[in-house]
């Protein structure tokens, strides 16, 4: 497949000097943890008056799966997600990643076999409960070839909601995605680490491979072009190893660069279950905010072949980070008050009586019901909130428990 030309004075990656810095110390949970400590910092408060905010809600992974498809179908999601009204509605702009294309059931629905399409109203859904943008590289992107695609951006700007990631034309990859929210210019970044079907040309969607692959350039110069035209910079992330708390070579050696490049937050998905959150420092002295992994927002899939006990359960388990954007009198840009709202994907039988809860507000009584409690004792509302507290603890970052 043709490489992408990478431009003249875009980033050299320097991924000797990362290895080097990561040789034998056994990047983890731990390390990060011990360094997030370090890195807390104090919030600022805003004050009311001339400054633009904008409060921002990011999800986890959009996964639609056969359980969930079958319960809806072309339904409505409004009795499924009302729980989480009060963050998305009364947020000033959502972010999710959509994990399936929405071509509808001209190309065939599925939900299994690493190989999905949802209902073309999902992106009505979408817009019904308050998600008013999705990025679309990931490795579903490609599951339905190009007219999947063309049939996804398709649907999702009939609903006017915005997305990148996966294009239709070169001349699109190559045009920063904005979104302008208060008075707040925000440029949208999205990469994946690949595809599960190949795409048909390499600008169809943005991929990096691994972290010392020739499009890490690219990457770094997307960002480089999205911090020079707009105020902030988030860049969404498909990374990491699913079904696991740790972070790999690729999370490690990326994040640090992508707070070199000034991004203001990175938001990443993929691993199927929560990862630490972090505040990164720049080699400017910026700060970045940065959620390795925030699960799974929409799941329905108990036993999962490819996890252990520990991971099945944490299928179910994901989480909304919200932080507010402040631009100042000077057109600065900081990021504010983050806080980490753990959630639980419910279910019961054979995928029914579908409800998102925030963890605060679960109970051992639906935990008892569950679909994946008849599996895992493991299912318990204590359980749960323990792990939750146990990735994130770490973090400096307030989690919203109570």
């Amino acid at each position: 497949m043709k490489r992408r030309k990478i431009r003249k004075g875009r980033l050299m990656l320097a991924v000797c000097v990362a290895l080097l810095l990561v040789s034998g110390t056994g990047w983890g949970i731990h390390a990060l943890f011990s360094s997030a400590k370090k890195e807390k910092v104090t919030e600022e408060k805003e004050t009311p008056g001339t400054e633009e905010t904008a409060l921002i809600t990011a999800t986890g992974d959009l996964l639609l799966e056969d359980g969930f498809v079958n319960a809806f179908g072309k339904g409505s999601w409004n009795d499924y997600m009302n729980d989480l009204s009060p963050w998305f509605a009364k947020d000033d702009w959502t972010l999710a990643n959509l994990e399936v294309p929405i071509a509808g059931e001209e190309l065939g629905l599925a939900g299994a076999d690493y190989c999905f399409n949802a209902p073309a109203q999902t992106a009505g859904n979408l817009k019904t409960n308050s998600i008013e943008y999705v990025t679309l590289a990931n490795n579903h992107a490609m599951d339905r070839g190009v007219e999947g695609l063309e049939k996804t951006i398709g649907h999702l700007d009939e609903n006017e909601i915005g997305h990148t990631g996966a294009f239709l034309s070169e001349e699109d990859r190559d045009t920063v995605s904005f979104a302008d929210v208060n008075g707040i210019r925000i440029g949208i970044v999205s990469w994946t680490y690949q595809t599960n079907q190949v795409a048909d040309t390499d600008w169809r969607v943005n991929q990096f491979y691994d972290a010392s692959s020739s499009m890490i350039p690219v990457l770094m110069d997307d960002i480089a072009r999205a911090r020079q035209e707009s105020d902030c910079v988030i860049v969404c992330m498909h990374w990491g190893t699913e079904f696991t708390y740790e972070l790999n070579e690729a999370q490690m050696l990326l994040s640090q660069q992508i707070a070199d490049a000034g991004a203001d937050v990175i938001v990443g998905n993929h691993p199927h279950t929560i990862q630490p959150a972090a505040w990164l420092t720049g080699t400017n002295g910026n700060r970045t905010l940065c959620f390795y992994s925030l699960g799974n927002l929409i799941s329905s899939a108990y036993m999962v072949d490819r996890a252990d006990e520990t991971f099945q359960d944490m299928y179910e388990v994901g989480a909304i980070a919200q932080f507010r954007l402040k631009k100042t009198k000077d057109g600065s840009v900081a990021v504010l008050d983050p806080h980490i709202i753990p959630i639980v994907n419910h279910f019961e039988g054979e995928y029914t009586n579908f409800h998102i809860y925030p963890l605060k507000e679960y109970t051992e009584e639906l935990a008892a019901v569950h679909s994946q409690r008849q599996y895992s004792d493991l299912f318990t509302k204590q359980w749960l909130q323990d792990q939750v507290e146990g990735v994130f603890s770490g973090s400096g970052i307030p989690v919203v428990l109570e």
